[in-house]
């Protein structure tokens, strides 16, 4: 089904925020509201919340997160119609969450230095075309802490070459950064923030905690490069029918293996490397049993980049520098994350050794049948109209944008 947005912004609205990286929509939820949702995120917080090694309330953030949106109380932000309509705006695109995030601060924290929130590693940062969604819960400013914004930082990250399948970014630098703003957001205001801007966090002077939401959302034609953060059904059902569709991917397996998709695109038409099973006499994609991603990852689960890279060493001798989402397929024993790779410089003849083969889509076609699962991967893998990043693991994330 196809999902049309109704833009809830003026056009003027719009302009700005695609030149200052950031707009800000006041009000957005009354004092009550916000302080009926700060109630419920500190009762949260006193239950349970990540990193599980804090105990409420030293000094510290803490974190509700992803599948806790089913919780009581917190559903109703994340479908919030004026939050998705000012998000779907500045995305011209249906959106999805790929991140639901309460943060709490409380006294004696030491807030955040500067950066921005693109991160190829982690499935919350790793779009093409994402946005925060911040609703202070309580105001934030010398009290509590503000939130500070560099405007049009956003345009110091520059996608390399637009005309490339897989997107690449330049590196931005922070001596280049304008003087950071305070946009004076009070509890329910909502600020709508470019992905590459640039903000910081510094810590404020109450005895009271902060607390605000800080949801991601993706334009639906822009998956992020490390893969979706897999929300459950519980997560899904606590949404309304209407905004069921801003949840991306959801099952209840576990991600238990992963693949990948290496594209030789040397010829004119590419071809796809695949290894035949000894025991099925099939055919399947490279990889096979993955793991979690945990340095620097925390709670947002998903991300099996790390993992893959080791096993396409182990089995081809082939070091894979970036991948990128494709697709999660389910099985009997789990969910298998696909991911995808595309070079013209691969050695075929190396690669083409111990069970291995090339073939063009249209052998694959001819072999497996165009319903096939790799035939339907491949086709995803091509389609035109999706805007695809480069991932990364976590251990190489000192040459990212950190």
């Amino acid at each position: 089904m196809t999902t049309t947005i109704t833009p809830s912004l003026t056009e003027q609205q719009i302009a700005d925020f695609h030149e200052d990286g950031y707009l800000i929509v006041r009000n957005v939820l009354s004092s009550k509201e916000a302080d009926e949702l700060r109630r419920v995120v500190q009762k949260e917080v006193k239950r349970d919340a990540y990193p599980s090694s804090l105990t409420y309330p030293e000094p510290a953030k803490y974190t509700v997160s992803g599948n806790r949106l089913a919780a009581p109380g917190l559903t109703a932000i994340a479908e919030h119609p004026t939050v998705i309509g000012a998000v779907e705006s500045v995305l011209d695109q249906p959106a999805h969450l790929t991140a639901y995030v309460a943060y709490l601060r409380t006294p004696g924290d030491k807030g955040s230095g500067a950066h921005c929130d693109y991160k190829r590693w982690r499935p919350v940062g790793s779009s093409m075309n994402w946005v925060f969604a911040i609703i202070p819960l309580t105001d934030f400013n010398a009290k509590y802490g503000p939130f500070l914004v560099s405007p049009k930082s956003h345009k110091l990250t520059q996608v390399i070459d637009k005309d490339t399948h897989i997107l690449d970014l330049n590196r931005p630098h922070a001596e280049q950064l304008a003087p950071f703003i305070d946009p004076e957001l009070k509890a329910g205001d909502l600020l709508v923030v470019n992905e590459h801007v640039w903000h910081k966090a510094p810590p404020g002077a109450t005895t009271e905690d902060r607390c605000g939401i800080f949801n991601k959302y993706c334009a639906v034609n822009a998956p992020p490069a490390a893969g979706y953060y897999p929300y459950n059904p519980a997560a899904l059902d606590a949404l309304s029918d209407d905004s069921k569709r801003l949840i991306p991917v959801c099952f209840d397996k576990p991600i238990t293996t992963t693949r990948l998709l290496i594209e030789d695109t040397s010829a004119q038409e590419s071809k796809f490397l695949l290894h035949r099973d000894a025991e099925t006499a099939g055919w399947e994609l490279p990889g096979g049993e993955g793991w979690e991603e945990e340095k620097l990852v925390g709670w947002d689960i998903g991300a099996r980049i790390g993992s893959l890279q080791e096993i396409t060493k182990t089995q081809l001798g082939l070091d894979v520098p970036w991948m990128s989402y494709i697709e999660d397929v389910e099985s009997e024993n789990g969910i298998c994350r696909i991911y995808g790779f595309s070079d013209e410089n691969l050695d075929l003849n190396t690669l083409a050794d111990n069970g291995y083969d090339w073939f063009t889509k249209s052998e694959l076609q001819k072999r497996l049948g165009e319903s096939d699962a790799i035939c339907r991967t491949v086709d995803t893998w091509q389609h035109a109209d999706i805007i695809r990043g480069k991932g990364k693991a976590c251990h190489q994330m000192r040459h990212q944008f950190e």
